[in-house]
């Protein structure tokens, strides 16, 4: 079954497994005493909450150092450089690049026996046959969060970013891959296309956005508050951004434009230098237990993999539509898929051309 097809089928038909899921019993790796002192986790920024990383820390006296990113060609770049660390998360398009430079270590599941949990629809993808290097994480959509109480309902489209009545207060983060895409769309090419007159004219999109558009922190705190003050009326962002914006402002509201939305799935993996993989292996499990895999749903209100985590979730979380899109949404769905190498080198020159030319004072403040 081909990536799109399998990622289909989990989001849009698996939905209703999550949320009736049985909690299977737990299982644990037996305490040892040949544990790491201390895990390094690359992550994003605010990801996991501290509750979490605390709880793991206290039950197998192992520190947890949080290491940040604000890009996932930032984390795939220090890993294929031999930064070190012990656990990453990495994105389903990038592993495929991560494992043929041998840059990733295998799994060893016996070492991370609540890999059961894991929903049957989200394993075995075309990006890792066989879950050899990744195991399946949260995912969630790309959308647009807009300020109603200041612009109405008029925003509906990815094309809408560059309305010149929006001038100046559309905010945007210094994502490569998602505003590419979302320019593929807004254009009305496929969000993975390698095409370079598509991406010729993708970067000549992006010249006219550059001009006015805010860059703004990855951090969804510092983000959110640009489009509360009213500086940005809208965000290019994700649930968890909706969620901080609208506790504060109900007039924000969470957008997946007409173009369809993108869709995007992350993976713990252990980078192939990691001096401490069995530990690692160890804190993956414990992320996998039900009840802390809930934990995360519950706190940072993104989906995740672990179909058995649901019975834990509470109830308005798994039913809110912006977690959990409904299926006439998912069938607009685009997913991001592996680029070759010929279109990373593309992907990077539009990029390279996207921050040449950004003002200073319209960068990140």
């Amino acid at each position: 079954m081909c990536f799109r097809a399998q990622l289909f089928l989990f989001f849009g038909v698996s939905i209703l497994c999550l949320l009736t899921a049985c909690d299977p019993p737990d299982s644990r790796v037996q305490s040892s005493p040949t544990y790491a002192r201390e895990l390094v986790v690359y992550n994003w920024v605010d990801d996991m909450p501290g509750s979490v990383l605390d709880a793991f820390t206290r039950e197998f006296g192992v520190k947890i150092k949080s290491v940040t990113f604000e890009s996932q060609e930032e984390a795939v770049e220090n890993i294929r450089n031999g930064k070190v660390y012990d656990v990453a998360v990495i994105e389903n398009p990038f592993v495929p690049g991560l494992v043929a430079a041998n840059r990733l270590a295998e799994i060893d599941f016996r070492q991370v026996p609540n890999f059961r949990n894991i929903s049957a629809n989200f394993r075995d993808l075309a990006t890792d046959p066989g879950n050899r290097y990744t195991v399946p994480y949260h995912y969630g959509t790309t959308g647009l969060l807009v300020r109603t109480d200041l612009i109405g309902n008029a925003v509906t489209r990815w094309a809408d970013l560059w309305d010149p009545q929006y001038a100046g207060k559309i905010a945007v983060r210094a994502q490569p891959r998602e505003l590419i895409a979302m320019t593929l769309l807004s254009l009305g090419y496929g969000l993975n296309s390698e095409n370079p007159q598509e991406l010729e004219a993708v970067g000549s999109r992006l010249d006219q956005l550059k001009k006015s558009a805010l860059l703004v922190e990855v951090d969804t705190p510092k983000a959110v508050s640009r489009l509360l003050s009213g500086e940005a009326v809208v965000l290019l962002g994700w649930p968890m951004d909706y969620q901080a914006a609208r506790a504060a402002n109900p007039a924000v509201a969470y957008v997946l434009p007409r173009e369809g939305t993108a869709l995007w799935s992350d993976n713990y993996v252990i980078p192939a230098n990691s001096p401490n993989a069995s530990t690692a292996m160890l804190f993956i499990n414990f992320l996998l237990r039900p009840e802390i895999s809930a934990q995360l749903v519950n706190e940072k209100h993104y989906p995740n993999a672990n179909e058995a985590a649901y019975a834990f979730v509470r109830p308005e979380i798994r039913s809110d539509p912006v977690i959990t899109p409904p299926a006439e949404i998912l069938r607009r769905a685009h997913f991001f898929l592996p680029l070759t190498a010929t279109g990373e080198v593309l992907y990077q020159r539009t990029w390279q051309r996207f921050l040449a030319a950004i003002p200073p004072s319209r960068g990140n403040q």
